[in-house]
């Protein structure tokens, strides 16, 4: 009797014990929902907060991810009296659990930046930059995380100019923050695999760069990306590596699920979620949204537009003329990064649309330069940003390139009813103070900051106009050679 009890005992244990094995051995799922770019787009909040509840009726363990640049946008954002509040409430109302930090993140300066951490219920990370503890600023290079009991490590990078060394926005913004590359700080953080079942990159480098990224870098079970504003449908996978992003301004988000088994990812998915036109609205989101937007200043009337804006280039004409015209000299540039929308229909022109054209507040530089030396501005500008050829008031030109915006190969001037342009002369030009600082040029004659701030420009201009008409404008002819 002894003996068959025994024997009985140990089979029960090895049942149950082969039972839990198998238990463990099934397959377990991650959901991640993830945006990027949000540019403070608190209007389609009401939409994401539905998807964001159903979701997570679905999948609790659900993780919320955002890849960089939360605020710079919306002035009912940016202009609030405590800036990037309501983006902070916002997010902290749907949840999120981690997100990157984007070169739009200091916009607001070191300050700002660290009141929007210390406001947020969500993480930030970023393993690329390093700030001086006086800042006290809460970012971490990485996190360590679980869901559904699965172990999850996220590691967080930040897009660097090779040309400035710092993300892309005005250098004065950093303080005394240091940066060096994405790859070179992925490097650093390769044994962040062996320590969890699914090893994510939560990165604003930008397509581009997360695929050369991964190329070198096969660690990584998922990249969620941002910075180029770039609509992957389906995802990207490059040596083995999942990247996703969706676009900008809470258009789309994308649900990710990942199907891990034994430690490693047996299978995963890619969906975009279409934010802009879900058919439901969270009530109290809404109900914050009233009340962010309530907001008269920002209504106030400058202009009438006889036209609709049709494209980036003439937005960026009224821009250039406004400088131009408003500080009274020769030559005016206005980089196409600093252009923040494509289009806008006719009608009223307002206080609120020259802030979401231009939410950056950059001062005006006023160089004197020769002809040559304008030459040499344009193709330096057209380098340093990624937008590429800047548009322009007091000339018309045109601009060869060959691989990319970094590859310029001639670049042509001529006055506006196309007469021969003086390369020897002497101009006075303006640009923004952003561009004077990261965009290298030789430049013999003087320069000095006006002080004079972009966005008064384009007000003070468009308020003098009774109307403004720009359909068709051109300034820019852009040449592409193999």
């Amino acid at each position: 009797m002894k003996t068959y009890k025994t024997k009985t005992n140990i089979l029960s244990f090895l049942v149950l014990a082969l039972a839990a094995l198998s238990l463990n051995a099934q397959p377990k799922e991650v959901h991640i929902l993830s945006v990027n770019d949000m540019h403070a787009a608190i209007d389609r909040f009401p939409k994401f907060m539905m998807i964001v509840d159903s979701l997570r009726n679905e999948h609790p363990d659900l993780l919320l991810l955002a890849a960089g640049d939360n605020r710079t946008g919306n002035p009912v954002n940016d202009k609030h009296e405590v800036p990037s509040k309501p983006m902070v409430e916002f997010m902290n109302l749907a949840g999120f659990d981690y997100s990157a930090i984007g070169n739009h993140e200091f916009d607001g300066g070191v300050d700002n930046f660290r009141l929007v951490i210390n406001s947020s219920d969500c993480r930030y990370l970023c393993a690329n930059m390093k700030a001086p503890d006086s800042l006290n600023l809460d970012v971490r290079p990485l996190a360590m995380t679980e869901r559904n009991g699965v172990r999850i490590g996220i590691l967080g990078l930040l897009q660097i100019n090779s040309y400035s060394g710092y993300p892309d926005a005005h250098p004065k913004v950093f303080g005394p923050i240091e940066f060096e590359s994405a790859p070179k700080a992925a490097n650093k953080y390769a044994w962040l695999d062996s320590q969890c079942d699914v090893f994510i990159l939560l990165t604003h480098n930008g397509l581009e760069d997360d695929i050369a990224l991964a190329k070198h870098y096969p660690e990584p079970d998922l990249i969620v990306g941002g910075h180029s504003h770039s609509l992957l449908e389906p995802c990207v996978i490059e040596n083995g590596v999942m990247i996703t992003q969706a676009e900008r301004w809470l258009k789309y988000a994308t649900h990710i699920t990942l199907k891990v088994e034994n430690g490693r990812v047996i299978d995963r998915k890619a969906e975009l979620v279409d934010v802009a036109n879900y058919p439901k609205e969270d009530p109290k989101a809404l109900a914050m949204l009233e009340e962010f937007n309530s907001v008269p200043t920002l209504s106030r009337v400058l202009t009438q537009s006889l036209s609709d804006f049709n494209c980036k280039e003439e937005l960026g004409c009224l821009m250039a003329d406004a400088m131009r015209n408003e500080c009274g000299v020769d030559i005016a540039i206005q980089n196409s990064g600093g252009v923040r929308y494509d289009s806008k229909p006719k009608g009223n022109f307002t206080v609120n649309d020259v802030y979401r054209l231009d939410p950056f507040e950059n001062e005006v530089y006023e160089y004197e330069l020769s002809g040559d030396e304008v030459a040499e501005f344009l193709k330096a500008i057209c380098i340093t940003d990624d937008y590429g050829p800047a548009f322009v008031s007091g000339i018309k030109y045109e601009i060869t390139l060959g691989r990319d915006n970094k590859d310029v190969r001639d670049v042509k001037i001529t006055m506006p009813d196309g007469s021969r342009f003086n390369t020897q002369k002497k101009y006075k030009v303006v640009a923004s103070s952003y561009i004077g600082s990261t965009a290298k040029f030789s430049k013999s004659g003087t320069h000095r900051n006006t002080f004079v701030v972009q966005t008064e420009c384009l007000m003070n201009y468009l308020g003098k106009q009774p109307t403004v008409d720009y359909k068709g404008a051109d300034c820019v002819e852009i040449k592409k050679i193999s």
